[in-house]
């Protein structure tokens, strides 16, 4: 007998927006995008602590990035969210939408032959300054606490851990 994955443990962090951003190149997602936009996602959550949100396959990770698009997860805002591309291939992608009211960076993600190259940090503060122009003052995601990679990445972006805001 088998025993069911444990779920891994997450903590929430959010940053003060707005937020000044370089220029950038990024484009905005589009629907034709789910397919490719899925296939990174496997391929950049496979072998970290955040596999599982990825489902296990590059099918399973297509129907996340579809159930994000469509607003299963909140509703989705395509004008905060963002694609990079290389040679006009997508390469990486922060995906955004609200949740409880607030807007939640849902899924940020690179294809591993571009890792390290900033693509991932700069995608976040498009999105920062996207939604601080738009009006929000806050932007929430979800880490998984054994993502040392990832927490580093956000917390030198500013966020820390969430308190209720009054």
């Amino acid at each position: 007998m088998t025993e069911a994955p444990v779920a891994p443990r997450r903590s929430r962090l959010d940053v003060r927006l707005p937020r000044a951003v370089p220029a950038h190149d990024f484009r905005h997602p589009v629907e034709a995008d789910i397919p490719v936009l899925g296939h990174l996602m496997w391929q950049a959550y496979r072998g970290t602590p955040d596999e599982q949100d990825a489902g296990g396959s590059v099918a399973a990770a297509t129907q996340e990035i579809r159930l994000t698009l469509t607003g299963a997860y909140g509703p989705f805002l395509p004008a905060a969210s963002f694609v990079a591309q290389d040679d006009g291939r997508p390469v990486a992608a922060a995906l955004v939408t609200v949740w409880k009211d607030v807007p939640l960076l849902a899924y940020v993600f690179t294809a591993p032959p571009h890792t390290g190259r900033g693509l991932g940090r700069r995608l976040i503060e498009a999105a920062m300054h996207a939604l601080g122009a738009q009006g929000h003052g806050w932007l929430s995601l979800a880490v998984t606490q054994d993502n040392i990679r990832a927490r580093r990445l956000y917390e030198s972006l500013g966020f820390v851990p969430h308190q209720k805001k009054q």
